[in-house]
């Protein structure tokens, strides 16, 4: 291929526009470049490794999700205001990847697009927050079965009844209806009223032993949760003191409509102790006003009112009234008899007079 010298000039210029060309695609692959060094770099930063490196190794208990670093800190970097909050971070950054890199070595399974990992067994014994919770306390039956020896055996629900020939429910509905059907007529003993209600007087026992089980099941709740049941008289089958007794008597003397304002007491009849009102102790802490407003109200109990000048000058002159007329008429202010069986005019004779009823009057009233 021949070039003719006319065309070399544009020839020339063509490749210096190409040359031009590759080193503007070359200068801006090389800007890309670098921005993607520097990208894959700060990721890098960002996101460590996830092995850890330590001098001494850590301890994992993974059934507690826990993580024991036993390395020495750098004291400089804990004690400088400026570094401690980054090295602290750093160091619970990788106590929580090298716990996170051995649950995720466990064996897992996916379900609903969730992963699911079974942690193992627990090594580190952790303190309780509450003690351990102690045992049920037994109730009287079990107690009294565990001594005897008695083991608890599953009963059948229906049973066969001889009167009825069929199999009857050992509780519920039917078992009454079958009672009723079976116990229609009832023997009246010799010893009893020919003309009571046996029938009402069964209801009435069964009543009674439908409310001693419900006492036996309050009471052993109480004692499970340690609370303490009122013994008043002669309660249950645990035989009282007479202690209880007393406080049954005292509290049977209360139990009438006046509260036993009528109620005559007993020879030598004592008051059981413990039974007074208790003394209410006032707060020696707290705030002052209260105490200070206590005391004002028992300083005003105290202090004397102020005297009255005319009521006091009449009941004066009232009394010296009353000693001239006595006086007078040769009244005595002792209450005895003379010696002619009547009775001298005293203080009070004359008061009654003055107040418009004589000591005549008073007698013809007695009469």
């Amino acid at each position: 291929m021949t070039v003719s010298s006319a065309s070399r000039p544009s020839l020339v210029s063509h490749v210096a526009d190409v040359n031009n060309t590759n080193m503007a695609a070359t200068e801006d692959q090389l800007a890309r470049l670098s921005k993607v060094k520097d990208i894959i770099t700060k990721a890098s930063q960002e996101l460590k490794s996830i092995e850890v490196n330590r001098e001494i190794d850590l301890e994992f208990d993974v059934g507690n999700l826990l993580v024991t670093d036993k390395n020495t800190l750098d004291e400089e970097a804990v004690y400088d205001p400026d570094t401690r909050p980054a090295y602290l971070q750093s160091l619970a950054r990788d106590g929580i990847q090298a716990l996170m890199s051995k649950v995720w070595d466990l064996p897992s399974h996916t379900e609903d697009n969730a992963v699911f990992v079974t942690l193992p067994k627990t090594t580190t014994v952790l303190p309780r927050e509450k003690p351990v919770p102690k045992e049920k306390a037994l109730t009287k039956w079990e107690q009294f079965a565990r001594d005897k020896g008695l083991t608890k055996k599953k009963k059948d629900k229906k049973v066969w009844d001889h009167i009825l020939k069929r199999w009857v429910p050992r509780f519920g509905m039917k078992k009454v209806q079958a009672d009723k059907e079976k116990n229609w007529v009832k023997e009246v003993p010799g010893n009893v009223d020919p003309y009571e209600d046996m029938f009402a007087k069964e209801k009435e026992l069964k009543r009674e032993r439908v409310a001693k089980n419900e006492y036996q099941r309050l009471r052993n709740i109480a004692k499970s949760r340690k609370l303490k049941v009122p013994n008043v008289g002669v309660t249950g089958n645990d035989l009282a003191t007479s202690k209880d007794l007393g406080v049954a008597m005292h509290h049977s003397r209360f139990a009438t409509a006046s509260k036993g304002k009528f109620q005559p007491t007993l020879p030598n009849e004592q008051v059981p102790k413990g039974l007074g009102k208790k003394r209410k102790h006032e707060q020696i802490t707290g705030d002052g006003r209260a105490e200070k407003k206590r005391y004002m109200e028992v300083l005003k109990k105290v202090e004397k009112n102020e005297l009255n000048l005319s009521t006091a000058v009449h009941k004066q002159i009232r009394e010296e009234n009353i000693e001239a007329d006595l006086a007078k008429k040769g009244g005595k202010k002792q209450l005895r008899r003379s010696k002619a069986g009547g009775r001298h005019r005293t203080r009070s004779d004359h008061r009654a007079s003055k107040l418009g009823k004589g000591i005549h009057e008073s007698r013809k009233q007695k009469i």
